[in-house]
């Protein structure tokens, strides 16, 4: 009869923990989740929004179609100076993050990785890119002197 009472009891007291444990980390799982939100609210964290602003430094209108693997921005007709900015969330998990543009104008169909979470450098989750005829040049820290590339 003592050897059934322990057993029972040691069951219980094996359930118990187990249930405490779960709530532990539920409870630590929420604590971790509020402090990267607000992290990503006050210091710009894992959820912020990448900005990418694309300019039209030809001396002609310029169509770009701009699309990662699951979304798509639409075609943008731009006149000489005009700019088109588009947003999105990075992968905060994996940097797999790409998305490309096509740009089109009179008698050239070109193609650029716009932003590529591995390899881009953007200043505050924002990029500022000029279309050239040459190719793209991207202003990091000195708009006259921007970091040209040529096209893909």
């Amino acid at each position: 009869m003592f050897i059934l009472y322990q057993l029972s009891n040691d069951y219980h007291i094996m359930a118990t923990l187990l249930e405490n444990r779960s709530v532990s980390l539920l409870m630590s799982l929420t604590i971790f989740v509020t402090l990267q939100m607000m992290a990503g609210v006050v210091y710009g964290g894992i959820f912020t929004q990448t900005r990418i602003t694309i300019v039209n430094k030809l001396s002609q209108a310029l169509t770009i179609h701009c699309r990662d693997k699951s979304f798509e921005d639409g075609f943008h007709l731009l006149q000489p100076t005009a700019a088109h900015t588009l947003q999105f969330y990075r992968n905060p998990f994996a940097k797999k993050t790409l998305w490309y543009c096509t740009f089109r104008w009179t008698g050239h169909t070109k193609r650029f990785d716009i932003y590529n979470q591995k390899k881009t450098k953007c200043e505050d989750h924002s990029c500022y890119w000029l279309i050239t005829e040459h190719g793209p040049c991207q202003v990091i820290h000195d708009y006259y002197n921007p970091e040209c590339v040529p096209w893909n």
